[in-house]
């Protein structure tokens, strides 16, 4: 069966107990945004998630007209791998999606748990991957970094004429994926390197000069929609902006989560107008992490309004580009 045939479009999320009401408004959002809701059938890769989480997720969910299945993973399993505060096991299970998810499954969406989607999924899901395995969205921030750059070169042999992808979003063959046990590789990989960026950097080193682009809309990270200066002053301005203005994924990548503050219109009024929508609306808000005390919002607002302006000076201006 084609995947146009395909009535079922497959996304992964990897969650722990922390993340479980995450996992849920970034489902919210694709239901929320899709044409056919019906057709999305969510697998929860899950370490840990409570009971009474996982019903909340699937509460959610159904409401929305999708579909639920939770698969749980010994997060043992990955204890090896390095972990920090910011990067916790769930992160690796994206490494063994293939063995992980049911066999009848050909190809998925992974996303992380820190985005919001404000375009129909199904758009993503139909792109033509061009015979490559993965299919995901460059990372701005590290490439147009020229410190970046020289790391990725040392670490991962990154030639300066190629392009480094963020992992949050990934278009996935799984089939393809299985007949090469890129599973197997990839734990190699990441257990005999000590890695800056950890499971990001070791698939960019398995499918180095083999996976597929997609347009920068997919995946809009802090770089982009802050549009620092490295960016705007980078060969991906242009598409930058444009992605920034409309955004089809936005990725909370980094430290500031839009869960850990009150509501600041621009910043995080979304993820909250979501979540009003989920099983996790009687949640206590917001979630602040202690750890990041320090940590101001007057200083994202700033640059959220210095990304405003070059996005409106450079982006273009019609929608769905």
């Amino acid at each position: 069966m084609s995947h146009n045939e395909s009535k079922q479009i497959n996304i992964v999320f990897a969650s722990d107990d922390n993340y479980a009401q995450h996992a849920a408004v970034a489902a919210a959002s694709i239901l929320l945004n899709a044409e056919h809701p019906e057709k999305m059938y969510f697998f929860i890769l899950e370490d840990g998630i409570s009971e009474k989480k996982q019903r909340k997720i699937q509460q959610t969910i159904e409401s929305l007209k999708g579909h639920i299945v939770f698969i749980p993973v010994k997060g043992e399993d990955f204890s090896s791998f390095f972990v920090s505060a910011q990067l916790s096991r769930a992160a690796y299970f994206r490494l063994a999606v293939a063995h992980l998810l049911p066999q009848n499954v050909g190809r998925a969406i992974y996303l992380d748990c820190d985005l919001l989607v404000f375009a129909d999924i199904e758009d993503l899901w139909y792109t033509d991957m061009g015979g490559a395995v993965i299919a995901a969205v460059p990372d701005c921030g590290i490439m147009a970094s020229s410190r970046s750059r020289k790391e990725k070169k040392a670490c991962i042999g990154l030639p300066y004429d190629m392009e480094y992808f963020n992992s949050g979003v990934i278009l996935m063959d799984i089939d393809a994926w299985r007949n090469e046990n890129c599973g197997e590789k990839l734990a190699a990989l990441v257990k005999e390197n000590d890695y800056p960026h950890h499971d990001q950097d070791a698939l960019n080193e398995l499918f180095l000069g083999r996976w597929c682009r997609l347009p920068l809309k997919w995946n809009v990270i802090p770089p982009v929609w802050f549009m620092f200066m490295k960016v705007v002053f980078s060969p991906w301005r242009k598409e930058a902006a444009t992605a920034r203005q409309h955004p089809a994924i936005l990725h909370y990548a980094g430290g500031y989560k839009p869960w850990e503050y009150d509501i600041y219109e621009g910043f995080n009024d979304e993820y909250y107008k979501v979540l009003e929508k989920t099983a996790f609306s009687d949640a206590k808000m917001p979630q602040f992490d202690k750890r990041k005390k320090h940590r101001s919002i007057g200083r994202q607002m700033v640059r959220l309004k210095i990304g405003g302006f070059w996005g409106s000076l450079f982006g273009k201006q019609e929608k769905n580009l």
